[in-house]
């Protein structure tokens, strides 16, 4: 009796391990593994696979299901419906216009190409008032005060920004650095700009300039500094009207 018990468990074994599906939230598998996230597969909704995952009989994993027999296209097969819905990848390098990079092992990162068009950092800091002859370095989203450099080469980096001045009308001076691995001109600036300009006291201004950077290695960070230069006199940085454009040339 238990030889036949045992020889009835290893036969029931062997069916399972060859014919099971397994199946999340539906008794309507489309594949060896198979998850329908709202439990809707069986319904007459056309978008009623759109939130289902599966693993296919060659090992391919389909996100966004996209018929009644999906077979994945690739290992791995992704469909959605949404506008950039499909893939996000995070590593702190993305911005709008960055494109994905693969290196020689296979591993992706996202980046810029050499004479594409570029990518623009939002600024988000300096806010306040900005004293005279003090040094302010650009703060961007994703919370950090760098450019982060990906591959070596030459980049130009352009400014654009408006600010409130507060001091006597004069004809003012200030500055913007671009330093290298630090955000201290005095010690790691490799590109610079001092610009003159007519003010009036409560009134804005606009600025506008290109700086370089040269023979940068990958994994490098750039900083931009503004300093307002002129004795006695204030900035306000106009944060909405600020952009930095990146450039690899």
């Amino acid at each position: 009796m238990k030889k036949n018990i045992v020889l009835y468990v290893s036969l029931w074994v062997v069916w399972v391990s060859v014919f099971s599906q397994v199946s999340i939230n539906t008794q309507n598998p489309k594949g060896i593994f198979y998850i329908d996230a709202a439990a809707d597969n069986t319904g007459s909704s056309t978008d009623r696979y759109n939130n289902d995952v599966m693993i296919d009989t060659n090992g391919s994993l389909i996100i966004g299901v996209d018929s009644t027999t999906p077979t994945g296209k690739a290992k791995v097969d992704i469909t959605s419906v949404e506008r950039y819905g499909a893939l996000r990848f995070q590593d702190g390098n993305e911005a709008e216009g960055m494109v994905l990079f693969g290196d020689k092992d296979g591993y992706a990162s996202w980046g810029m190409m050499k004479g594409s068009g570029g990518y623009m950092e939002s600024v988000v800091a300096p806010t306040g008032i900005m004293a005279s002859r003090t040094n302010y370095p650009l703060w961007f989203t994703l919370y950090r005060n760098y450019i982060p450099i990906l591959d070596d080469g030459n980049y130009v980096i352009m400014i654009r920004t408006a600010m409130t001045y507060t001091g006597t009308p004069v004809r003012m001076s200030g500055y913007f650095y671009l330093c290298k691995n630090d955000a201290d001109p005095d010690t790691s600036v490799i590109d610079t700009y001092e610009f003159y300009i007519n003010v009036i006291d409560n009134q804005k201004f606009s600025a506008y300039t290109i700086l370089r950077a040269i023979d940068v290695k990958a994994d490098d960070k750039l900083y931009i500094v503004a300093r307002p230069q002129s004795v006695n006199i204030s900035w306000n940085m106009d944060l909405a009207a600020t952009q930095v454009f990146v450039y690899r040339v």
